[in-house]
């Protein structure tokens, strides 16, 4: 008999927990978007923590880390992207000196995420907001760079939007630590 009242109780334990942890994500996600003042990131910071393991789980600084470290994934992507673009071909003279240039700010930016991650994990907050202002850079640099060769949307524009948007989720996460 008491086996049977102690799954229910456990399964409504777990559906209450899972809520409230799942709440964690929403709030601070709330939270970036307020910081920040860009309507679009709540639903891109909810989406992006809810798919990343341990996020359900984790607290803030838990995920600081868990955005930082998807924003290093996506600038890595993002210099194997702009590999695939000039393999391709193709590409007029301004074009490929845009993604040229793309390239060597996303390589630059990855360097500069790593220092990122190191100084978030070893509490270095000036170190963490430096690189992490230097990598942003990256998405700005390609952007304009491919604004100059072409008046064509670039076919960069997602990667450097993703890139943006992941770049300040980490960083106003980060912030939150110190409210």
């Amino acid at each position: 008999m008491a086996a049977r009242l102690l799954i229910p109780i456990l399964l409504v334990l777990l559906v209450v927990s899972h809520v409230a942890l799942a709440s964690i994500v929403e709030e601070t996600c709330a939270k970036v978007e307020n910081i920040s003042l860009r309507k679009e990131l709540e639903a891109f910071c909810v989406t992006m923590l809810q798919a990343a393991p341990g996020s359900a789980t984790a607290d803030t600084h838990g995920l600081a880390v868990i955005a930082t470290n998807l924003t290093l994934v996506n600038y890595t992507a993002a210099v194997g992207t702009i590999k695939d673009l000039q393999r391709h071909g193709g590409w007029t003279d301004g074009q490929q000196a845009a993604l040229a240039t793309c390239r060597e700010r996303y390589t630059e930016a990855l360097n500069a995420m790593r220092s990122a991650i190191h100084a978030l994990a070893t509490g270095q907050k000036q170190a963490y907001e430096d690189n992490m202002i230097a990598a942003r850079r990256a998405s700005t640099d390609c952007t304009n760079a491919s604004v100059a060769a072409d008046k064509e949307e670039s076919p960069l524009r997602k990667v450097n939007a993703d890139a943006e948007h992941l770049t300040v989720v980490a960083m106003v996460i980060f912030f939150l630590l110190y409210l």
